[in-house]
Order: C-alpha cells, then sequence, then structure tokens
C-alpha cells in the first residue's frame, strides 16, 4: 500500500533535518561522500559529465527538446513553422573554450541534491522502520527543503542566475504601492531567483535535465545505503497523471459564502437554474471519465512499455542495496 491508499504516519516535520544531518554528517560533498563517488578525484569521475556534458550530449538534449515543442499536443495546425533542428556544428562552436571549469565540491553537491530529490520526491516514499514516511512535501516543496539544507551546510554558492529580460522581469515582478503585495512579489522573487543561496528551482524535478549524460547509479546507492543503515527503506510509485475536480470545493467555499451573509439555505433558489446547473454537472461528469480513461489507458501502455525495459535506475540501484525490488515494482497496469 501507499499513502495514496491511505493516511500514512508522517515523520515530524521539525525532525527531518536534523535526520538528513544524520545521513550525511559531512554534507553532501564531505570526505566521505566524495570518496564513495569519486576515489580517482572528482574530476576523473564519469558523474562530471553531469555538469559538463560533451557537445554531442548537448545536441541530442537540444534536439530532443526541438522536436517536442515541434510536437507539442496544443500547437496549432495554422502556427507557423518551427525554426531549423539545431546542427551539431552550431553546438560545437559554443564549446570553443572547452568545458569550463571542474567545481568539485559545489558540482557534488548539486548532484547529491538533484538525485535525493529523485528518491524522496516524485511521488516515491521513503519509509522510516517505524513506518512514518519522511515526507519533504510537494514537488515544489521538496525542492525547496533541498535548497534550504544546502545553504544551511554553507560551502561554494550556486552560479548566478541568468539576468532576466526587462519585460519578462516586469511582468513576473510588477511594481506595487501595496507594502503586502510588495512584500508577496519579494518574497517570490527570493524564491524564484533566490538572494545568492539555493532555491527551490534548483532541485525541482530532480535529474530531469542530466539523467542522460552519466549513469547516476553509484549517486542512488549510496543514497540508499545510507537510508538502509538508519533502518529507512523505499516505496516506488510508477509515474501516473490524474484529474482533479475543484468542484466540490468551489460549493464549499459557495456554502461557507452564504452563510457569512446570513442567508437561509432556499433563499434566492431557483428551480430553473438548479436544473440547469444539474445537467452542467452530469455533463462534466461524462467529460472527466472520458478524460480519466483516456490517462489509465496512457497509464496502461506505458507500465506495459516499462515492463519491457530494464527497471529505472532508482529501482536498479535500490536492488543492489536491498537485494530485492522496493514495494511499487514491478508496477501493475
Amino acid at each position: 500500500m501507499s499513502h495514496t491508499d491511505y493516511e500514512r504516519p508522517e515523520f515530524p516535520e521539525g525532525d527531518l533535518p536534523a535526520e538528513f544531518a544524520a545521513l550525511f554528517p559531512h554534507g553532501w560533498a564531505g570526505p566521505d561522500v566524495l570518496a564513495e563517488l569519486a576515489p580517482h578525484g572528482w574530476a576523473a569521475s564519469p558523474l562530471v559529465a553531469a555538469f559538463h556534458p560533451s557537445a554531442a550530449q548537448v545536441h541530442a538534449e537540444r534536439v530532443r527538446m526541438h522536436r517536442g515543442l515541434a510536437n507539442f499536443p496544443g500547437r496549432k495546425p495554422d502556427a507557423p513553422p518551427p525554426p531549423p533542428e539545431p546542427t551539431l556544428a552550431e553546438v560545437e562552436a559554443e564549446f570553443a573554450d572547452g568545458p569550463g571549469e571542474v567545481e568539485p565540491e559545489r558540482e557534488c553537491r548539486e548532484l547529491v541534491g538533484l538525485c535525493l530529490w529523485d528518491v524522496f520526491s516524485d511521488n516515491h516514499e521513503v519509509i522510516a522502520d517505524d513506518g512514518r514516511w519522511l515526507h519533504l512535501g510537494s514537488a515544489r516543496g521538496s525542492g525547496g527543503f533541498l535548497a534550504d539544507l544546502l545553504n544551511a551546510q554553507g560551502g561554494p554558492p550556486p552560479p548566478p542566475k541568468p539576468q532576466l529580460p526587462p519585460e519578462l522581469e516586469a511582468q513576473l515582478f510588477p511594481q506595487s504601492d501595496d507594502p503586502r503585495v510588495r512584500a508577496m512579489i519579494d518574497e517570490m522573487r527570493k524564491e524564484m531567483i533566490g538572494d545568492g543561496g539555493y532555491t527551490y528551482l534548483d532541485f525541482y524535478m530532480g535529474t530531469h535535465a542530466v539523467a542522460d549524460r552519466a549513469d547516476l547509479t553509484p549517486v542512488y546507492e549510496l543514497i540508499f545505503r545510507r537510508l538502509k543503515a538508519r533502518g529507512h527503506d523505499w516505496v516506488y510509485h510508477f509515474p501516473r497523471l490524474g484529474l482533479v475536480d475543484f468542484r466540490p470545493l468551489k460549493k464549499q467555499m459557495d456554502e461557507q459564502a452564504r452563510q457569512e451573509r446570513g442567508e437561509s439555505e432556499f433563499e434566492n433558489y431557483d428551480p430553473e437554474k438548479a436544473m440547469a446547473e444539474e445537467e452542467e454537472d452530469r455533463k462534466r461528469d461524462e467529460e472527466i471519465a472520458r478524460m480519466q480513461e483516456s490517462l489509465d489507458e496512457g497509464y496502461r501502455e506505458s507500465v506495459a512499455a516499462a515492463l519491457d525495459q530494464p527497471p529505472p535506475t532508482t529501482v536498479r540501484a535500490y536492488t543492489a542495496v536491498y537485494g530485492h525490488f522496493p514495494d511499487g515494482w514491478p508496477p501493475e497496469g
């Protein structure tokens, strides 16, 4: 079972930082971590490719992104044709000055953080020996939690964030005379861009952008060895999309507003309007059912395709450490 099947008790939020400190007593790039991941030095490790990819790797990534955008389902038929695919020669021209300086401590810390997101977030569960769930929050919340942990460790800061175009910055962070709005915008700016430290965006979606550049199995195995030593276990969840119906929430909010106005339940009741709303709800229920069935069919197809391939890297790493598949693998279609 998973937390989607019942309400699993959660590890106290206030105790989570101490638990991570126990997992990594010398930080995410301490001598113990670097000795495990890069015994011959970080610059000589295959993991360095996660931050210093070859021109061919970058070209392949850009081509995939280009084709994904060109084939986006929401693209209008009459939209102008996409620009030509990037060429390898264009990417190689950007590498004329070499791959850039290797920064062992910063790069190791960031890679461990990205892999921690893959393990603790992405709908997976880390379970303590007493059955409590070490829950870091939503996908975004998990990124913020990991960013805060890394900022607290000190050490080298992240690379400077790219400067936003003035027009985009004005749209994202508009000026306001209201001090409350200004405070909210300032907090949003800090959360997205930071103040020299890491933000949730640095770890949001984990290794999605770098997973194809290097074999990350050693990092996952390091994490699972430490989890196992602490008596923790891990539950895998195959990616699955679902629909959220906000109508019950809206009805609850409408009912609360009605009560605050002091109106009785049937004051302003309109039978024709009620029948029209009921018919609209029926049509919406049918539409949601069709959409959910389409998502379920896609899930079943994805599961069938996944079972014809090797297990994900995280699952293989868990199996190497624990000696068996995690709960949740293989997924059921």
